[in-house]
C-alpha cells in the first residue's frame, strides 16, 4: 500500500552532525575480513541457503557485505591451498626436509608463545596486578617443553639422530657431512615460503580494509546469480521466518504489550439525554444492549487511517514535525512451515485478506521503523490491529537493533589506516602466520566442502514441498551487531522513538473510534495504564521493563565471533 506523497518541506536546513547512511554496510563488510566466524555462518546460513529465505536488511544493505565474504573466503582458500600445496611437495621431495620445516614453525609458534608470556607477565608488574603463579607457571612449563620439543626435532631433522656417525665423524673420506646443513636451509628456505602466505593475506587484507572508511561508498566486489536473488529477498513487504521469533533480523524484543476494545455504542451526553417534553430518555442497561450488532468498521479501516497518520511524521518536512529516519510500511509475517514458494512479496490482495482473518500463520503488522546514527540503531515498533469477537485488538512490539561490534569499527579509526595500519598488518601477520598454516588443512577442506554442498542457483519459481521450514534462521545485521548499544544516549534514543510512535498509535486509534461513534472509556483506560507503566519502570529502572530492556544498558563483547584469518 503506498503512502501519499508528503508536502513540501517548511525548511531545507539540514541536521547538524548528519550521520554516513553506508556506516553498517562498511562496518559489516569490514568483518567479512576480520572475523573468520562472522564470514562463515554468513556463507553458510545466509548465501549457500537457496532454499531458505532471507532475513529483511534494516540499516544496511546485505548484497556487498556477502559480496566481500566471498571475496575474502576466495582469498582465504588461496591461500590455504598455496599452503597445503608447499606441503605436499616438499613431503614428496624430502622427508628430512619437511621435518626441518616443522622444526622453523614450531620454533616460531614458541618464539610466539613466550613473547605473549613476558608481555603478560611485564603488564602484571607494570600494573601492580597479582600474578596467578599457577596459570604463569604452567604456561611456562609449557613453553619450555616447546622449546626442548623444537630443539630434539631440529636435531633429527638434520640428520644427527638419524645417522650420528656420518653427521659427526664425516662421510666415508674422513670429510665433514654437509647433508645437515644442506636440509637445514632447505628447511629453513621453504619455512620462509610458508610464511610469506599468510603474511601477503594479512597485508592484502589491510588494503581492502582501507576502501571501507568513512566517506567511500561501498560497492559489491563480485556478482552471481544467487546475489541477485538475495537482494529481491531482503526488501520485499514479507518476512518468512524459522522457529520462534518473527521479527528476525530486527533485533532484540525490547517491549510487547496489547490490549482487547469491546466494541460497544457511546453513551449520549448528559445534556440529551432529556428529551423535548422533559421526560428522561431510557438508556441502556448493560455493555451487551449498547453492543453493535455488526462491527462498525474493519481492520483494514483502522489500519488505514492510522498508516495516513503516521505519513504526517515522515521526513521532508519541518525539524519539528517530522520523525527523522522514519518509515512506515505494511509487512506480512508467515511461517516458514506455511510457504511453498520463496518470495518475499505479497500482493495487496492477498494483504486485506490476511488482514481480514488474522487467524492463519500469515500475520499483517504495521511497520514503524527508525534508521539512526547512519544504521546503527534501528528501533521498530510493529503495530497488529484486528477485529474479531466483535472487538477491536491492538498490540504493539518493540524491537533494537544495537550498533556494529566494536571490534569492525577499525575502519572508523585512524589507527585503522595508513602506514601504521599497515605495520601492525604486517606484525600480525608474521605473528599469526604459524597459527594459519596449522590451521590451512582443515580450513581448506571445510571451504571446498561447502563449495560443493549445494547448488546457489536461483529456485524462487520451483515449488516447494510444503510443512518444510524455509524461513529465515538470523539477520546478518544481529550477527555483527553488539548485545548492547554503545551508550547511554542510544539508549534513550530507542525509548524515544518508541513512546512517539506508541502515543501517536494510541492517540490515533482513539481519534477513530471517536469517528465511528464507539464508546471508548475502557480504551482510555488501558491506555493511560499502559503509558503509566511504561513512565514508571522507565524512572525506576532505567528502560528495565517488560521483554528485558535491561539488556542494552552497556555495551558487551559480540556474539559469535571467530578468530581472525
Amino acid at each position: 500500500m503506498t503512502l501519499p506523497a508528503p508536502r513540501p518541506a517548511q525548511s531545507t536546513e539540514s541536521p547538524p552532525y548528519e550521520p554516513d547512511p553506508w556506516s553498517a554496510t562498511r562496518h559489516l563488510c569490514a568483518a567479512a575480513y576480520l572475523d573468520d566466524g562472522f564470514r562463515e555462518i554468513a556463507l553458510s546460513e545466509v548465501y549457500y541457503q537457496p532454499r531458505r529465505m532471507v532475513a529483511p536488511s534494516y540499516g544496511f544493505d546485505l548484497i556487498p557485505v556477502l559480496g566481500h565474504c566471498l571475496r575474502a573466503r576466495n582469498a582465504a582458500i588461496f591461500r590455504d591451498a598455496a599452503i597445503v600445496a608447499t606441503f605436499v611437495v616438499v613431503l614428496c621431495a624430502s622427508w628430512a626436509t619437511l621435518l626441518g620445516v616443522l622444526a622453523v614453525l614450531i620454533a616460531l609458534q614458541v618464539v610466539v608463545e613466550t613473547r605473549g608470556l613476558a608481555r603478560d607477565v611485564f603488564d602484571r608488574l607494570r600494573g601492580g596486578t597479582a600474578a596467578d603463579l599457577g596459570t604463569l607457571g604452567t604456561r611456562a612449563a609449557v613453553v619450555g617443553l616447546g622449546w626442548v620439543f623444537v630443539f630434539l626435532l631440529l636435531v633429527f631433522s638434520t640428520g644427527v639422530l638419524a645417522d650420528p656417525t656420518a653427521a659427526l665423524l664425516g662421510n666415508e673420506f674422513g670429510e665433514p657431512s654437509e647433508a645437515p646443513s644442506s636440509s637445514l636451509t632447505g628447511a629453513v628456505l621453504v619455512a620462509g615460503v610458508l610464511l610469506a602466505f599468510p603474511f601477503s593475506f594479512s597485508l592484502w587484507r589491510q588494503n581492502e580494509l582501507s576502501g571501507l572508511t568513512p566517506g567511500n561508498r561501498v560497492t559489491t566486489p563480485v556478482t552471481t546469480p544467487r546475489l541477485e536473488q538475495i537482494g529481491l529477498h531482503q526488501r520485499g513487504n514479507t518476512v518468512v521466518y524459522a522457529g520462534f521469533r518473527p521479527f528476525v533480523g530486527a533485533g532484540a524484543l525490547v517491549d510487547s504489550w496489547g490490549f482487547a476494545q469491546r466494541l460497544i455504542r457511546a453513551e449520549p451526553p448528559a445534556e440529551e439525554s432529556l428529551n423535548g417534553l422533559g421526560a428522561a430518555r431510557p438508556r441502556a442497561a448493560t455493555e451487551r444492549d449498547r453492543e453493535f450488532a455488526e462491527p462498525p468498521f474493519s481492520a483494514a479501516e483502522v489500519i488505514d487511517h492510522v498508516r495516513q497518520d503516521m505519513a504526517r511524521l515522515l521526513p521532508r518536512r519541518a525539524a519539528e514535525e517530522q520523525i527523522a529516519g522514519l518509515g512506515v510500511d505494511d509487512r506480512v509475517f508467515v511461517a516458514g512451515t506455511e510457504v511453498s514458494h520463496l518470495t518475499s512479496e505479497t500482493d495487496d490482495e492477498t494483504i486485506a485478506r490476511i488482514i481480514r482473518h488474522p487467524t492463519t500463520p500469515a500475520r499483517h503488522q504495521l511497520v514503524c521503523q527508525v534508521f539512526a546514527w547512519g544504521g546503527e540503531l534501528i528501533t521498530t515498533v510493529y503495530v497488529h490491529i484486528a477485529v474479531q469477537g466483535r472487538s477491536l485488538y491492538l498490540e504493539l512490539s518493540t524491537t533494537a537493533l544495537p550498533p556494529c561490534a566494536d571490534r569492525y569499527r577499525i575502519v572508523d579509526t585512524i589507527e585503522g589506516s595508513g602506514a601504521g595500519a599497515s605495520w601492525r598488518a604486517a606484525r600480525a601477520g608474521l605473528f599469526g602466520a604459524p597459527g594459519t598454516i596449522w590451521r590451512a588443512p582443515l580450513a581448506l577442506s571445510r571451504a571446498v566442502l561447502s563449495l560443493f554442498r549445494t547448488s546457489v542457483g536461483p529456485i524462487s519459481s520451483v515449488r516447494l514441498p510444503k510443512g518444510y521450514d524455509y524461513g529465515a534462521r538470523l539477520g546478518i545485521r544481529e550477527l555483527g551487531s553488539e548485545t548492547r548499544v554503545r551508550n547511554f544516549v542510544q539508549l534513550q534514543d530507542v525509548e524515544k522513538y518508541q513512546r512517539l510512535i506508541e502515543r501517536r498509535v494510541i492517540a490515533s486509534v482513539l481519534d477513530f473510534l471517536d469517528l465511528k461513534g464507539v464508546d471508548t472509556t475502557e480504551y482510555r483506560a488501558r491506555a493511560a495504564s499502559v503509558l503509566q507503566v511504561n513512565t514508571v519502570n522507565n524512572v525506576n529502572g532505567h528502560f528495565a521493563n517488560i521483554g528485558g530492556r535491561s539488556q542494552f544498558a552497556a555495551p558487551v563483547e559480540v556474539r559469535g565471533s571467530g578468530g581472525t584469518s
